[in-house]
């Protein structure tokens, strides 16, 4: 059996300027960094014994926090963790684009698996390339416990995947908050055992940004 923690980044910049990140970045912002250390925190007793992170900086920033409090040697990136690529709205604030896209946004809000963004990948897209890297580390690290860092939506794909929701059941699945705490047990017969969803107590007092699933919440 193998135990993987997945969780999301911190909070950035962008994330409060309401701006698409995507395949882009932002810096974590002084409480994005301290939501990354409440999260290292919170995970000393789950015997982790090694950190994968998307290749994005603001995830790498979120693992080196872990890291450093769980004193671990390194942090191993993998671009399949990346966040689904956002193509053209890439940097743009997403209140902007719902003024020029009023259509698009409408059926945006009734479901985002609908809406393939101009030049961007489609919900399918990632939960492809990211659930491929998952299913290799029940063999690359057996008996092992494994965090893995990634992004919001992309940790929503791997999650509903994980538990066998598809992607066109969007609402099944809690929001991820940032550094959202989500535990499954990998099992040698493929039997994959869901621990904790979507877990976000340790940031308790850090006052969380307001984020609804209809429109901030799906424009993390």
């Amino acid at each position: 059996m193998v135990k993987i923690i997945f969780t999301r980044h911190g909070e950035t910049l962008w994330n409060i300027e309401g701006r698409v990140q995507g395949a882009l970045d932002s810096a974590l912002t002084e409480k994005g960094i301290r939501q990354a250390r409440r999260l290292g925190e919170r995970l000393q007793n789950e015997g982790i014994t090694r950190i994968y992170s998307s290749d994005l900086p603001r995830a790498k920033a979120t693992a080196e926090e872990v890291r450093q409090i769980l004193g671990l040697n390194e942090v191993l990136t993998e671009p399949a963790l990346r966040e689904l690529s956002f193509g053209e709205w890439e940097g743009q604030k997403w209140w902007d684009l719902r003024e020029q896209y009023p259509e698009l946004f409408a059926l945006w809000d009734s479901g985002p698996h609908k809406v393939q963004i101009p030049g961007g990948e489609n919900m399918w897209d990632v939960t492809t390339r990211a659930w491929n890297f998952v299913n290799k580390l029940p063999q690359l690290h057996a008996g092992e416990t494994i965090c893995v860092v990634t992004h919001g939506i992309t940790l929503q794909c791997i999650v509903k995947k994980a538990l066998g929701i598809p992607v066109e059941q969007w609402q099944d699945v809690p929001w991820q908050h940032n550094t959202a705490v989500n535990i499954f047990e990998f099992y040698e017969d493929g039997l994959i055992k869901p621990v904790l969803i979507a877990d976000h107590s340790h940031l308790d007092g850090l006052n969380q940004s307001a984020s609804g699933f209809t429109k901030e919440k799906k424009e993390a």
